[in-house]
């Protein structure tokens, strides 16, 4: 008894014999002081008397089969202390022949050690007896519940050892509640049962040793054990907590989860649904108006709102008055600001069609500001479009705001700075003086007052004969020609003259896009006067040979357009006198989507002129449609959030719930990101989705991440010497220190309204933390899980990391003349050879970790969400949103996630045990399964994306003959040419002239195509 060391092992035991009375139970301690080895650890139980097998440890688990029969379902471990190095054995109902010595031998590498406990049976102390409850008890989810347990003995409660409670039906049996040396332990239960689990300490005095258990979860159904230590004697009871029903908070989990999928299938059914959901917009290449010109501002309201009392205001934000109103059927041009009279006009003609767009002619610097137009039905307002007239200088193919700066270009001959060099810059419009170089300097003091401390030289640049000139805090008044002129010993040698325009660029800040199967404008007009003879107007679409349209010898040519837009595409040929070369598209279809160009060639081969245009004509879904996707999409994943914060509270661990409802609070940005229609966003919001949505999704994530993380090495602080403790938290401030970088480099880049230096400072710290998050990850994965090593990853990771950070196109594109597929085979292949390294010393730190698949599933999806953020960096990429990509990630992932929430609720409460046990591995593997997908997309987009457009070529080529047949002949009802909105120089009165009440005789209207105009 005590200790035996045997070859160098020391294993200890009790100090004297143990003694228990018949029927009770009785431990049998036997323990080593520190930890050994799992592997090959035997530990034998026998009978010193007759060498019988009582109980077996080896190969990592008890071994029951081993046993002789008498102590079949009698002799157990402590299990889940064999690790910690407790192989102490309960005997339960003790017999009179269990008396004697046992030996508690333990085998472990090369060593071996043993010890000797005795027992003793004493017939003459009082039988202690403990009872329970005699039925199994049911209980609701998140309800209260009290398990029984009674002891009936001549010692005083205040005399016993030991009272504790155990779940004894799982693996190994976990420790609910204890009470020892007068006191209830609460501090010593475990985790699954801290903070919900009490006695009722006045009851203990009488022996009743019932407890509580509060906020019942579907894991706490099972066999609950209450063993009593007292004089040396030992008995038990148990209770078992059997049916569980649904509560309150798991019908409102499955009511969450139904809905999810509910709104994911409703999304994949908008998707895939043969109803129009698209239609096309109109947008100009450069949409710019010079002032004394005209400007369209687009309004087309949509049919359903036609109605007869409808009334439309053009307003400006500075103005008080209206710039026009359409009312009662007419335009009431006496309710205009005086500033709009006579040049604020309606398209009467085309009103009947929804189109309220407004031309303004005669354009003023004072025209600039925001317009809106709202439409009233009832006296309530049922739609409204803003348009916003900038006004900016025009340049040399670039655009220049008031109060900016520009470079006006100027070379001079370095020959010439040798001889008596003059450079004047003058207006050709009013010989004013800009700026002047002479005599070997700059002479600012002969500059013209408006210029003065505007205009400057560069010096650093003349040297090299670079006389440009830089104009800041432009003004309107600076419009005109600038011409440099260069003299040498008095005799002029160069001049050149630059162009400075100001005009308006029209901005929408939303195109209604017009429904497939209606009509459509394509504008093309000359301010200019044209030669009519010789006139040919040419229009064209980027990928066909054909004509799209043409008009030659004073008559359209119908026979020369290709055969897809034969009885489609029509000229406004009364207006093509006026320098109105529109086209109106009638019947659209989704392959009209593309680039048009009108081009206009007039005057005879001495006096030839050429004008030419570009249209894009851009697929996009319609707002109801875009709205309702943009919807559908929030909505699930919203929905999903919720059930798993419901499951947290409900059944879930804290990290298994953060982890999931992070993912599903961020899952939205990557959608969106893969999103076919991500070019229907708009301005900002375009921007930060295409560049900023899955790496803000990244960087969230990690700090949510990092958190959890932390907490987990909190919860194991005790394992650490004072040192490393504080590294812990000192790395976990620096990780978070990095994120918040990252997070302040998004903001910045996504307001804009930032100096480009404080950009610049921020770029290269975001770079940084980016480079450095995943070392200092793997620092706080070792120390949170209880490896070591931690620092000598970081001193290998970065080797492996370092070359996947380059610009490959730049480095080995540019540089070294690499290929693409040569680049992208050498950057794929070292991803996955870092990526396999990383992998594997996930392995190692979570190989001792209960829940490490679940771990094991966040971490790796977190690397490959790093991954695909660092080739974005690394190359120029576009990735290919394809619709059934999207459709996995929106749809398909969601579903799979909610069927798997449910399935595991359901089975808990039935069964008391679900069929994952940690719903990260679903969860975090789908959302891998995506982003793969993603990644690979990206990878070979130069091989996948011709392949597609092949494809796509070959469906719209058998699409188009049926296409082209259908409706034939009310085709060819529609193919009178119908007037357009009138070029810039058509006046007031011709616009006037054609006003009606066309509301009111819609329904006489039937036989007119519904032509409606566009982006102008």
């Amino acid at each position: 008894m005590g200790k035996t060391l045997f070859s160098g092992l020391t294993v200890r035991g009790p100090s004297g014999p143990l003694v228990a009375p018949l029927g009770s139970s009785v431990v049998l301690p036997c323990y080593v002081d520190e930890p050994l080895l799992m592997k090959d650890l035997e530990v034998e139980w026998r009978r010193r008397d007759s060498d019988t097998l009582v109980h077996l440890f080896q190969d990592g688990e008890s071994r029951p089969e081993s046993q002789q029969q008498d102590y079949q379902d009698r002799a157990h471990f402590f299990t889940e202390h064999i690790k910690d190095g407790n192989f102490s054995l309960r005997l339960d109902n003790l017999r009179a022949e269990d008396k004697g010595e046992y030996t508690c031998t333990v085998h472990s590498q090369q060593e071996s050690g043993e010890t000797v406990v005795e027992i003793k049976v004493n017939d003459n102390v009082e039988r202690l007896l403990v009872s329970g409850s005699d039925r199994s008890i049911s209980v609701s989810v998140g309800e209260d519940v009290t398990l029984n347990c009674s002891v009936d003995s001549h010692i005083t409660p205040e005399d016993f050892e030991q009272v504790s409670w155990k779940k004894t039906d799982e693996d190994k049996e976990i420790l609910v509640l204890l009470y020892q040396e007068n006191e209830a332990l609460l501090d010593s239960s475990h985790e699954r049962y801290r903070d919900r689990v009490e006695f009722f300490t006045a009851e203990i005095p009488k022996g009743n040793f019932s407890f509580r258990l509060k906020s019942v979860r579907t894991e706490d159904k099972g066999v609950y054990m209450c063993q009593v230590f007292a004089g040396g004697a030992s008995a038990n009871a148990t209770v078992v907590l059997e049916r569980l029903g649904f509560s309150a908070l798991h019908i409102i989990m499955l009511i969450l989860c139904i809905s999810a999928s509910g709104s994911a299938l409703l999304l994949c059914c908008l998707i895939y649904c043969r109803s129009p959901t698209k239609g096309l917009i109109v947008q100009n290449s450069l949409n710019y108006n010079v002032l004394g010109g005209s400007v369209v501002l687009h309004c087309h309201v949509p049919p359903n709102l036609l109605t007869e009392d409808l009334k439309v205001e053009w307003r400006k934000k500075d103005l008080k008055d209206l710039v026009h109103l359409y009312e009662d059927g007419e335009s009431r041009a006496e309710k205009q600001h005086k500033d709009y009279q006579d040049r604020a006009h309606f398209f009467t003609e085309h009103i009947k069609h929804g189109n309220f767009s407004l031309r303004l002619d005669n354009l003023r610097a004072e025209d600039k500001g925001e317009y809106t137009c709202t439409v009233h039905s009832k006296r309530r307002c049922v739609f409204s479009a803003k348009t916003n007239l900038d006004l900016k200088f025009y340049i040399t193919d670039q655009l220049i705001p008031l109060g900016g700066s520009v470079v006006l270009p100027c070379q001079v001959d370095k020959s010439l700075l040798q001889k008596s060099l003059k450079v004047e810059w003058r207006r050709t419009d009013s010989e004013t003086l800009v700026h002047l170089y002479e005599d070997g300097e700059i002479r600012a003091d002969e500059q013209h007052k408006d210029c003065h401390k505007r205009a400057h030289f560069s010096n650093k640049k003349i040297k090299d004969g670079n006389f440009s000139l830089r104009l800041k805090k432009l003004r309107a008044g600076d419009k005109g020609v600038y011409r440099c002129t260069v003299y040498s010993d008095q005799d002029c040698v160069s001049s050149t003259n630059t162009e400075f325009i100001l005009g308006f660029i029209v901005e929408p800040s939303h195109h209604t896009p017009v429904p497939l199967g209606s009509s459509v404008v394509l504008h093309c007009y000359v301010d200019e006067p044209l030669l009519t003879e010789d006139l040919k107007v040419e229009w064209r679409k980027k990928d066909l040979d054909d004509l799209v349209h043409l008009y030659e010898d004073g008559e359209s040519r119908a026979d020369e357009q290709h055969k897809d837009y034969h009885d489609r595409a029509h000229f406004f040929t009364e207006q093509i006198q006026h320098r109105n070369f529109s086209l109106r598209l009638d019947n659209l279809r989704a392959e009209d989507e593309g680039e048009y160009t009108c081009t206009v060639h007039s005057g005879l081969s001495q006096d030839r002129k050429q004008f030419s245009t570009k249209i894009n004509v851009v697929l996009k879904l319609l707002d109801t449609v875009f709205r309702l996707q943009m919807f559908l999409v929030f909505c699930p994943t919203i929905l999903m959030f919720l059930s798993f914060v419901l499951w947290g509270f409900s059944e879930g661990s804290l990290f298994e719930s953060v982890s999931c409802c992070a993912l599903y609070f961020l899952r939205p940005l990557m959608l969106l990101w893969t999103a076919p229609y991500i070019n229907d966003f708009t301005g900002k919001i375009k921007i930060l989705v295409q560049s900023c949505s899955h790496e803000t999704e990244y960087i969230v994530f990690s700090g949510v991440f990092y958190s959890v993380l932390f907490k987990s090495a909190l919860d194991k602080s005790l394992n650490y010497a004072g040192f490393e403790g504080v590294v812990i938290i000192v790395m976990f401030v620096i990780v978070l220190l990095f994120i918040l970088l990252y997070i302040i480099f998004l903001l910045v880049v996504s307001t804009g309204n930032v100096s480009q230096r404080i950009i610049a400072i921020f770029s290269v710290l975001a770079g940084i933390s980016f480079n450095v998050l995943p070392s200092l990850q793997f620092i706080l994965l070792f120390y949170a899980f209880g490896a070591r090593g931690g620092f000598i990853i970081v001193a290998v990771l970065p080797v492996f990391l370092t070359v996947t950070r380059y610009n490959w196109d730049i480095i080995c594109g540019q540089q070294m003349g690499c290929s693409p597929s040569v680049r992208r085979s050498v950057y794929l292949t070292l991803m996955l050879l870092v990526n396999a390294v990383l992998v594997y010393f996930y392995i190692i730190t979570l190989e001792n970790e209960k829940d490490r698949v679940g771990w094991a599933c966040v971490i790796v999806f977190l690397q490959l969400l790093w991954a695909v953020i660092n080739f974005t960096t690394s190359f120029t990429h576009d990735l290919p949103r394809l619709v059934p990509v999207y459709v996995f990630g929106s749809v398909v992932v969601v579903l799979l996630n909610s069927v798997a929430l449910m399935t595991e609720l359901i089975l808990k409460t039935v069964n008391g045990e679900g069929a994952v046990g940690d719903l990260r591995i679903v969860v975090f593997s789908s959302e891998f399964i995506f982003t793969l997908i993603l990644m690979v997309l990206m990878v070979f987009e130069p091989w996948i994306t011709p392949c597609l457009e092949s494809c796509q070529k070959a469906i719209k080529s058998r699409r188009t003959p049926a296409a082209g047949s259908q409706n034939q002949e009310s085709r060819n009802a529609a193919a009178s040419d119908e007037p357009p909105a009138a070029g810039s120089n058509q006046n007031q009165n011709t616009a006037e002239s054609h006003e009606m009440n066309p509301l009111l005789n819609q329904q006489n209207q039937e036989t007119q195509p519904d032509s409606v105009v566009s982006q102008a």
